[in-house]
């Protein structure tokens, strides 16, 4: 992921040197069935481009109105994506754990401007006085200086908090820490209660479920290689641990674009833009927003050990596609893809 302001910019250079041509209208008013069997050819892209799997679901008028897999969930045996596939869906969890976090706000059991030092009476970084600075807001919006998740063992602060903007997956994880300290239950128990369960996501879940074994897809590296598992998560993750199914998070789309109209609902706070990313992208609470036409557009992306995923939604217009697959070389085709299903123009998509 990004470390960096100037390595934002360096790709986004980077990318714009090598083509942006998505510059169409978006497929708003073209038959729907037009639109499905225009994605009959994505088996051609998958073979050409070495992707095992792959389930593309389009949104319209708020509802689902194609649905359609491709591939295998287990090259080896043969096992064929379906709409009961399970796919770990990497950061495509930060959004949920925004509007659980939003949610527990508007109950008041935090603020979310208040620095999160004031809960857990810990610093993020030992010594170093900008973690006492650092709020719930600045986190889901990618603000507070931390690094991303990975092998740093000790994380250090590129900046003073809320000045600028760096993909974090460690600030999400030390926001979980103190939402836990504060409601006292797990991750997962709070995202049963105030997502998926009045949702209807019963696929869903932070942590791995027995029920998983025999419909988890597999995920593939370069030359069809399966990746190793070594342990699903027994513990919920906020930044990169959920499972799901396309439908179980069209479900949670749809909500979103739905409720974002309302008022002082928690949908309506996560598409605030918060902070400047590059030209066209900024940040909300959770949801990454851009500039599109002819309205703004919410996304989000999920990549972890082969499993690629980028969802993009309009609330005004209500359409939306969501893109899951297993494969590392994905990213390549699900531009085509997004052109074939919804058309129109994605900034986010030449930054991530």
């Amino acid at each position: 992921m990004i470390q960096s302001i100037g390595k934002v910019f360096l790709i986004v250079i980077t990318l714009a040197s090598v083509g942006c041509w998505r510059d169409g209208a978006l497929i708003i008013n073209e038959p729907i069935g037009v639109v499905e069997n225009s994605l009959n050819d994505i088996p051609v892209l998958m073979n050409e481009n070495d992707i095992i799997g792959l389930s593309v679901i389009v949104i319209r008028e708020n509802k689902v109105k194609i649905a359609k897999s491709f591939g295998y969930a287990d090259l080896g045996l043969k096992k064929k994506i379906n709409e009961h596939t399970v796919y770990k869906a990497a950061s495509l969890g930060k959004p949920i754990f925004a509007y659980i976090v939003v949610s527990l706000a508007q109950q008041k059991k935090l603020d979310l401007d208040k620095p999160l030092y004031l809960y857990m009476g810990e610093e993020v970084v030992d010594s170093d006085p900008f973690s006492k600075e650092i709020t719930a807001r600045m986190v889901l919006s990618h603000t507070t200086g931390l690094p991303n998740l990975g092998k740093q063992v000790t994380p250090k602060f590129s900046f003073k908090p809320g000045s600028g903007f760096q993909y974090s997956g460690y600030g999400y994880q030390y926001l979980q820490d103190v939402i836990e300290t504060i409601m006292q239950k797990s991750l997962n128990e709070l995202a049963v209660k105030i997502v998926f369960e009045p949702l209807s996501m019963t696929a869903s879940s932070y942590q791995w479920r027995k029920d998983y074994d025999d419909v988890v897809s597999s995920s593939y590296g370069d030359n069809a290689e399966k990746y190793e598992v070594n342990q699903e998560a027994k513990t919920g993750y906020a930044a990169w641990s959920l499972y799901t199914t396309p439908e179980d998070y069209s479900k949670f789309v749809t909500h979103i674009m739905h409720s974002s109209t309302e008022s002082g609902s928690v949908a309506s706070q996560l598409l605030k833009p918060t902070a400047n990313v590059v030209k066209g992208v900024k940040w909300g609470l959770g949801w990454g927003i851009q500039d599109t036409t002819p309205h703004k557009s919410f996304w989000h992306w999920g990549s972890k050990a082969g499993f690629k995923h980028y969802v993009v939604a309009y609330p005004v217009e209500e359409i939306a596609v969501i893109v899951m697959t297993n494969s590392r070389k994905s990213f390549k085709i699900v531009d085509d893809i997004m052109v074939k299903s919804i058309g129109g123009s994605y900034p986010s998509y030449d930054w991530f």
